[in-house]
């Protein structure tokens, strides 16, 4: 019997080992890669709501490996020398803390080890909250025999088992069915030339493909194209295209030696589990691992494509190079690094790319998305069959915004599709206008011109009718969800943030934003990340939670929102909005080449709070003072509530919700499936 001794200063079990895995999966993948670097074969995960064993093949621990390497926590890990035949693995562990995921998954686990020429198991059990309570822990090594549960591995030369109790998470069948398919996806490793195989309850999973695989439909690649066996990987994409938009992107992924994919599926749905977990992001894997589960959290936008897009980009080298890539949390890749934030940059431009490709090739099928009844409707029919090859361009790209909402994966009421077609064919109906004023442009008769002239100023007229319309029920309704927002105290701060950047005139009355612009960014940004450099390669993370450009003001306006409860993050005083603010604004000139040399006070900001915010002895949980106010205002800085916000935009619309409340107008299709005009 034998004592080792663990160094656990700094609740570093805590630290790097409970606190870093929010869920199952990650937690189980690091047991996992543990054993894959250890050159096992064969891993097999047993899992129930008693207790969850992780058990291997591998190269084991001799009692003196145990003291060198596995009770220090924390070090770099040691090399280890190739085993069972196999050719040489580059580890997917760095720091040897994944050991302590078990302690994510439970209060107590045990260990059994044997290493090559060993007679018989050594043992020893780790408790989470002994080892917690001190800095230095004990705990005893015997040599054993394996328990009953784990006798059919008794024949293995050499090995290592994790055995954990006390569980801290329900294991249901649908919790099985997640874990499968989120370990299938953090690992790829090619069984031809690796040999390793993952069972889970004996039931062997998939780690070179992923179910979303066959559900691919368009799909671009880049690197190096041999790597790519494409036609078998996605037998039912319809199109494949290598990355060929920017020469300078395509050498940067050559050169480092970094190849992937991006690629779009048909629903939504597509690419989600059963318990609704979307695999709707682009994965960086690195040595069979993945190393970021997601490389464009930084980089969200609002374009409906996202919830359709999948990729999986191998990058070993360029992750080997760094030093320290992986965050603190061990969520993803440091993008204060500069080579981190170039790599996410290129990514974002070749989903961009496919976003854009996306976009022709859905509007190209947009009328066979559409629900039997209105495809088969003869009026419909015949109408389609009257459009001009712009207007039907034109209708299949609305038609589009509307079967994005067909595709999700929830009950969709008849008569309101029906409703947006016929609002979409009387907007493609109103683009007659355009051919009105070409022929009257051309047409020398005086009495023809007079008569076109007519027409003319009655098609406009029904325009101007149907848009001035559609804005005022547009608006009415986004104040109707404003408030909808604010009955629930504790809704998210991200949806207000969506909301409001989709409505800047709830927050400032003669905003408007001009959709015109050929780039997004151009007119509108969500949680836009702006790096202040501090010196010394010292630098902040700031995220902008809406940024906006207005034609009515020269730069673009930041708005800073907080939840609608005066509590946490939310419970801020004068400093916090002013050194909030400070840093947005002077990360934003150094990024932003308009803005080099501008006064930092001359970008507009506006700081909206709980409505439970006064002036001090009021009462309220928020406090500003009248002189903090001024102070503020007198830095271009605005403070605003939302109940401020809802009851202007009340009083600016009181007639028309009066109205609204009287009159209710649905248009739908007249003419039933089969019927002729």
């Amino acid at each position: 019997m034998t004592s080792l001794k663990f160094s656990i200063a700094n609740n570093a079990v805590t630290h790097l080992g409970r606190n870093l895995y929010s869920t199952t999966p990650p937690a189980l993948a690091e047991l996992v890669a543990n054993s894959y670097d250890a050159y096992a074969t064969a891993v097999n995960i047993n899992l129930s709501n008693e207790s969850i064993s992780i058990i291997d093949n591998g190269k084991g621990l001799s009692i003196k490996e145990l003291e060198t390497k596995y009770a220090i926590i924390g070090s770099e890990k040691q090399k280890e020398v190739p085993f069972n035949n196999l050719t040489e693995r580059k580890p997917m562990g760095k720091k040897g803390i994944g050991k302590l995921a078990a302690f994510s998954l439970g209060d107590v686990y045990t260990v059994y080890s044997k290493s090559v020429g060993q007679t018989g198991w050594l043992t020893f059990t780790l408790n989470y909250k002994e080892m917690t309570s001190k800095n230095d822990y004990d705990v005893e090594v015997k040599k054993t025999e394996l328990p009953e549960e784990f006798l059919e591995y008794k024949q293995y030369s050499s090995g290592f088992i994790v055995k954990i109790t006390s569980t801290r998470r329900k294991i249901t069948a649908a919790t099985k069915d997640n874990i499968k398919k989120q370990l299938s996806r953090r690992f790829y490793i090619d069984h031809s030339k690796t040999q390793f195989d993952l069972k889970i309850d004996g039931k062997k999973l998939s780690l070179d493909a992923n179910e979303y695989y066959d559900k691919i439909e368009y799909l671009v690649y880049f690197g190096k194209e041999e790597d790519f066996t494409l036609k078998s990987k996605f037998p039912k994409a319809k199109r494949f295209e290598k990355y060929s938009k920017n020469d300078k992107i395509e050498k940067y992924f050559s050169d480092l030696n970094i190849h992937g994919w991006i690629g779009t599926t048909n629903r939504p749905k597509d690419l989600k589990n059963e318990d609704g977990a979307s695999f709707a992001n682009i994965i960086i894997l690195a040595n069979g691992k993945i190393a970021d589960e997601d490389i464009l959290k930084s980089k969200s936008n609002a374009r409906i494509a996202n919830s359709y897009i999948v990729g999986e980009i191998i990058a070993d080298d360029f992750i080997a190079s760094l030093i320290d890539p992986i965050t603190s949390s061990r969520q993803g890749l440091d993008d204060s690094i500069p080579e981190v934030e170039e790599l996410i940059d290129n990514i974002n431009k070749v989903r961009d790319f496919v976003i854009d490709q996306w976009d022709v090739i859905r509007q190209d099928y947009a009328i066979e998305k559409l629900p039997t009844r209105i495809k088969q409707n003869h009026s419909y029919k015949n109408w389609l069959s009257s459009l001009t090859m712009e207007q039907k361009k034109f209708n299949n790209k609305l038609l589009d915004l509307l079967s994005s909402k067909l595709d999700e994966d929830i009950p969709v009421d008849e008569k309101a599709v029906d409703s947006m077609v016929t609002s979409i064919s009387s907007v493609i109906n109103n683009l007659e206008a355009d051919e009105l004023i070409a022929s009257f442009s051309k047409e020398t008769d005086a009495e023809v011109q007079f008569d076109l002239l007519f027409k003319l100023m009655d098609n406009i007229a029904k325009t101007e009718d149907i848009n001035h319309a559609n804005l005022i029920k547009k608006r009415l309704s986004a104040i109707e969800e404003l408030e909808r927002l604010m009955e629930k105290t504790e809704t998210p701060e991200k949806l207000f943030e969506e909301h409001l950047s989709e409505n800047p005139w709830l927050i400032m009355p003669y905003w408007n934003i001009d959709r015109n612009k050929t780039k997004e960014t151009d007119y509108l940004m969500n949680q836009e990340y702006f790096r202040l450099d501090l010196g010394d390669n010292n630098f902040k993370k700031n995220f902008l939670d809406i940024l906006i450009r207005v034609a009515e003001e020269e730069y673009p306006i930041i708005v800073e929102l907080k939840k609608n409860t005066a509590k946490g993050y939310a419970k801020v005083v004068y400093t916090d909005i002013y050194n909030q603010v400070t840093n947005y604004r002077r990360a934003m000139i150094q990024k932003v080449p308009d803005l080099k040399g501008i006064n930092e006070k001359e970008i507009k900001v506006i700081f909206i709070l709980s409505e439970d915010t006064g002036l001090p002895g009021s009462g309220n949980n928020i406090e500003i003072s009248v002189d903090e106010k001024q102070m503020l205002e007198s830095m271009n800085i605005s403070i605003l509530k939302y109940n401020k916000i809802l009851a202007e935009a009340k009083k600016m619309y009181k007639d028309h919700l009066e109205y609204q409340k009287q009159a209710k107008i649905i248009p739908d299709l007249s003419s039933e499936v089969g019927e002729t005009n």
